[in-house]
Protein backbone atom coordinates (compact mmCIF):
# COMPACT_ATOMS: atom_id res chain seq x y z
CA UNK A 1 0.00 0.00 0.00
CA UNK A 2 2.83 2.35 0.81
CA UNK A 3 4.45 1.74 -2.57
CA UNK A 4 1.24 2.82 -4.32
CA UNK A 5 1.19 6.06 -2.35
CA UNK A 6 4.81 6.73 -3.22
CA UNK A 7 4.14 5.99 -6.90
CA UNK A 8 1.15 8.37 -6.94
CA UNK A 9 3.08 11.12 -5.16
CA UNK A 10 6.02 10.70 -7.52
CA UNK A 11 3.98 10.61 -10.75
CA UNK A 12 0.94 12.73 -9.86
CA UNK A 13 1.42 15.05 -12.83
CA UNK A 14 1.47 12.16 -15.30
CA UNK A 15 -1.58 10.60 -13.68
CA UNK A 16 -3.49 13.89 -13.94
CA UNK A 17 -2.45 14.29 -17.58
CA UNK A 18 -3.60 10.77 -18.47
CA UNK A 19 -6.90 11.28 -16.63
CA UNK A 20 -7.46 14.56 -18.52
CA UNK A 21 -6.67 12.86 -21.82
CA UNK A 22 -9.11 10.05 -21.10
CA UNK A 23 -11.81 12.55 -20.09
CA UNK A 24 -11.19 14.52 -23.28
CA UNK A 25 -11.49 11.42 -25.46
CA UNK A 26 -14.75 10.48 -23.74
CA UNK A 27 -16.19 13.97 -24.26
CA UNK A 28 -15.21 14.05 -27.93
CA UNK A 29 -16.56 10.54 -28.51
CA UNK A 30 -19.81 11.43 -26.79
CA UNK A 31 -20.20 14.60 -28.87
CA UNK A 32 -19.72 12.60 -32.05
CA UNK A 33 -22.20 9.98 -30.94
CA UNK A 34 -24.71 12.64 -29.89
CA UNK A 35 -24.55 14.17 -33.37
CA UNK A 36 -25.07 10.73 -34.88
CA UNK A 37 -28.01 10.04 -32.55
CA UNK A 38 -29.68 13.38 -33.28
CA UNK A 39 -29.40 12.87 -37.04
CA UNK A 40 -30.68 9.31 -36.81
CA UNK A 41 -33.59 10.34 -34.59
CA UNK A 42 -34.96 12.69 -37.22
CA UNK A 43 -35.01 9.91 -39.80
CA UNK A 44 -36.46 7.41 -37.34
CA UNK A 45 -39.21 9.81 -36.25
CA UNK A 46 -40.29 10.15 -39.88
CA UNK A 47 -40.13 6.38 -40.34
CA UNK A 48 -42.23 5.80 -37.22
CA UNK A 49 -44.80 8.39 -38.26
CA UNK A 50 -45.14 6.73 -41.64
CA UNK A 51 -45.27 3.21 -40.22
CA UNK A 52 -47.60 3.75 -37.25
CA UNK A 53 -49.59 6.83 -38.30
CA UNK A 54 -51.09 9.49 -36.08
CA UNK A 55 -52.55 8.86 -32.65
CA UNK A 56 -49.93 6.27 -31.68
CA UNK A 57 -47.44 8.51 -29.89
CA UNK A 58 -46.32 6.08 -27.18
CA UNK A 59 -45.90 3.23 -29.68
CA UNK A 60 -43.84 5.46 -31.98
CA UNK A 61 -41.71 6.70 -29.09
CA UNK A 62 -40.96 3.17 -27.90
CA UNK A 63 -40.18 2.02 -31.43
CA UNK A 64 -37.81 4.92 -32.11
CA UNK A 65 -35.94 4.40 -28.83
CA UNK A 66 -35.60 0.68 -29.61
CA UNK A 67 -34.37 1.43 -33.14
CA UNK A 68 -31.78 3.88 -31.78
CA UNK A 69 -30.46 1.38 -29.24
CA UNK A 70 -30.23 -1.32 -31.91
CA UNK A 71 -28.04 0.97 -34.02
CA UNK A 72 -25.82 2.43 -31.28
CA UNK A 73 -22.39 0.95 -30.70
CA UNK A 74 -22.04 -0.72 -27.30
CA UNK A 75 -19.72 1.97 -25.99
CA UNK A 76 -22.23 4.67 -26.92
CA UNK A 77 -24.96 2.83 -25.00
CA UNK A 78 -22.81 3.16 -21.89
CA UNK A 79 -22.44 6.94 -22.16
CA UNK A 80 -25.81 7.95 -23.67
CA UNK A 81 -28.72 7.13 -21.37
CA UNK A 82 -32.30 6.37 -22.35
CA UNK A 83 -33.40 9.64 -20.72
CA UNK A 84 -30.94 11.52 -22.91
CA UNK A 85 -32.28 9.79 -26.00
CA UNK A 86 -35.83 10.67 -24.92
CA UNK A 87 -34.84 14.35 -24.62
CA UNK A 88 -33.23 14.26 -28.05
CA UNK A 89 -36.31 12.50 -29.40
CA UNK A 90 -38.57 15.34 -28.23
CA UNK A 91 -36.29 17.83 -29.99
CA UNK A 92 -36.21 15.72 -33.16
CA UNK A 93 -40.00 15.50 -33.10
CA UNK A 94 -40.32 19.29 -32.83
CA UNK A 95 -37.94 19.75 -35.78
CA UNK A 96 -39.77 17.08 -37.78
CA UNK A 97 -43.14 18.74 -37.20
CA UNK A 98 -41.74 22.04 -38.47
CA UNK A 99 -40.36 20.35 -41.57
CA UNK A 100 -43.61 18.46 -42.19
CA UNK A 101 -45.52 21.75 -42.07
CA UNK A 102 -43.13 23.39 -44.53
CA UNK A 103 -42.52 20.52 -46.95
CA UNK A 104 -45.44 18.99 -48.90
CA UNK A 105 -43.19 16.25 -50.31
CA UNK A 106 -42.30 15.11 -46.80
CA UNK A 107 -45.98 15.11 -45.81
CA UNK A 108 -46.73 13.02 -48.88
CA UNK A 109 -43.98 10.57 -48.00
CA UNK A 110 -45.28 10.18 -44.47
CA UNK A 111 -48.83 9.62 -45.63
CA UNK A 112 -47.63 6.98 -48.06
CA UNK A 113 -48.29 9.02 -51.19
CA UNK A 114 -44.62 9.80 -51.82
CA UNK A 115 -41.74 7.68 -53.08
CA UNK A 116 -40.39 5.04 -50.77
Amino acid sequence: MESISIFIMTHWDGIVAVAALIAGVIVLYRRGEVTLVKNALFTLVIQAEREFGSGTGEVKKAAVIQWVYERLPTVARLIISQKTIERYLETALDVAKQKWAANPHLRGYISGNGNK
